[in-house]
Parts: C-alpha cells; sequence; structure tokens
C-alpha cells in the first residue's frame, strides 16, 4: 500500500491536537473539563496562555515539561498509535512537523522532541518545528506532499502552497479502529488522485 514512496510523496504529521491531547489537558487543568465541553467564553480563556507568558507559567509551569508530558489519544495511547501505525503503511519515513508556541519556542521544541522520543514508535525521519508549516507543502521535485493536522488555518496554508492536506480532529474519533478507517480512507482517496 506504499504508495507514496511509488510517488515520491512524503507525509508530515502535526503532534498537538492530532497525536497529542493539548487542548483536553488545558482545559482540564483550567476548567476541570474536557475541551469539547468547555464554553466559547472559557475556550477564549484557555487562548491566553499562548500569548501570556506569566499565565501560562501560573497555570502549567515549565513549558518545557508541560509539552513533554501531554498525553497521547486513547487508553494507552491506543488512538495514538493508530496514527502512526496507519501513517507508516503509506510512507515509512514520515516527518513530524509542529509549530513551537511563541511562549518559548526553544523549550517548547525541547519539550516536543522528549515527547516524539517517548511516544512515536516509529520514530519519525524528521523532527520539524517552522514557524510556516506550508513551506514543506511541495517537494523540491515538484511533487506534493501530505499534511495531517487538525488546525484549520494550517491546512488551508499547506493547499495554497500546492500540499495535499487532510484534517483530522483526533479527540472527534472514539477508537483505534475508527481513525485507522478514517486516515486510510483518506490516504489512499488522496494519493489516488495524484
Amino acid at each position: 500500500m506504499n504508495l507514496t514512496s511509488q510517488q515520491n510523496i512524503r507525509i508530515f504529521s502535526d503532534l498537538d491536537g492530532l497525536l497529542t491531547d493539548l487542548f483536553s489537558a488545558i482545559s482540564l487543568k483550567l476548567f476541570n473539563k474536557h475541551y469539547r465541553d468547555i464554553t466559547p467564553e472559557e475556550k477564549k480563556e484557555a487562548k491566553k496562555i499562548w500569548y501570556d507568558r506569566a499565565h501560562f507559567i501560573k497555570n502549567f509551569g515549565n513549558v518545557e515539561e508541560f509539552f513533554a508530558t501531554l498525553p497521547p489519544f486513547g487508553k494507552n495511547g491506543d488512538i495514538t498509535n493508530a496514527i502512526i501505525d496507519t501513517i507508516v503503511q503509506f510512507d515509512r519515513n514520515y516527518s513530524a512537523c509542529s509549530h513551537p508556541a511563541g511562549i518559548d519556542i526553544q523549550a517548547c521544541k525541547r519539550g516536543k522532541i522528549t515527547w516524539i522520543r517517548t511516544h512515536l514508535h516509529p520514530q519519525p525521519k524528521e523532527m520539524l518545528f517552522p514557524q510556516n508549516k506550508a513551506i514543506y507543502a511541495m517537494g523540491e521535485d515538484g511533487i506534493p506532499n501530505v499534511l495531517i493536522d487538525d488546525f484549520p488555518p494550517y491546512i488551508k496554508s499547506w493547499r495554497d502552497a500546492g500540499g495535499i492536506a487532510i484534517e483530522m480532529r483526533t479527540d472527534s474519533f472514539n477508537s483505534p479502529e475508527e481513525v485507522r478507517d478514517y486516515l486510510t480512507k483518506e490516504l489512499t482517496k488522496e494519493l489516488k488522485n495524484k
């Protein structure tokens, strides 16, 4: 099924919201409930941590440790593992591609590297932390690459740059099987069209 190697297409996987349950980690700490259960006002309050370093430190402490210890999705990470297992069926040399939090870019990167080394098997070929993910949308040979991400602005900019983007909010899935079915269908569809 490895269509990417036949086509020189690479797959880039986001971390936060796709492989790590970032939003529930934040909402459980701030509001003692899961992200999908918080109000629009609470979501607005939660977003303050991304531009107010003091607010982040007060609520979550060390930036590096916070990103290093985020929970994977599912029971013992089984949903996160299903995502990686599915990606690897299509691209054994996938890359992790995550935008670092501006409150402390270097600490965020270090935390994410620790998280990747702890939770992802097999390991990605590369760990990338660009300010603009869309720089990887096209290969040097002009062939589009795939981004799997939960954040609509990243999906849009990747597509606008000529890449293939699959939007996936992992917290909307209930089992590893649902994740595998969705991702296999989307990757097969997108790669067969190229």
